[in-house]
């Protein structure tokens, strides 16, 4: 699952260029279809990735789509969901923390030293 979120925030990133309506079909099923699996994902948190994820998919769903006819509008758009889709991923990885080294407590004990040994 982690790397289809990186497929789909490759594909918004993708979607600033001019590209056939077909590839945007495709941008809109694989992406609705990745919100859907976060938003199950993250039902029982109901956090902000399950709002936000909820707003993607309603605004990229194939089936009603949404028509903002202008370009400069799905640009804002597909960039912000694309770091959306980053951020989250970035998320899914747990953070790495350096461990210190285990101390050892030895009550250091000092050896009585003679000065004249006898050597048999």
């Amino acid at each position: 699952m982690k790397y289809l979120i990186i497929i789909a925030a490759l594909l918004c990133f993708i979607g600033i260029f001019d590209l056939p309506q077909r590839f945007y079909l495709l941008l809109r099923i694989i992406v609705s279809l990745i919100a859907l699996i976060i938003i199950f994902n993250e039902f029982r948190s109901r956090n902000f990735w399950f709002l936000a994820f909820i707003l993607i998919f309603i605004l990229f769903n194939p089936f009603f789509p949404i028509y903002l006819y202008l370009k400069p509008f799905w640009i804002v758009i597909d960039i912000i969901v694309g770091l959306l889709f980053s951020y989250y991923f970035y998320t899914l990885f747990p953070k790495k923390t350096v461990k210190e080294p285990e101390t050892i407590d030895i009550k250091h004990q000092e050896i009585p030293k003679t000065r004249d040994r006898i050597i048999k």
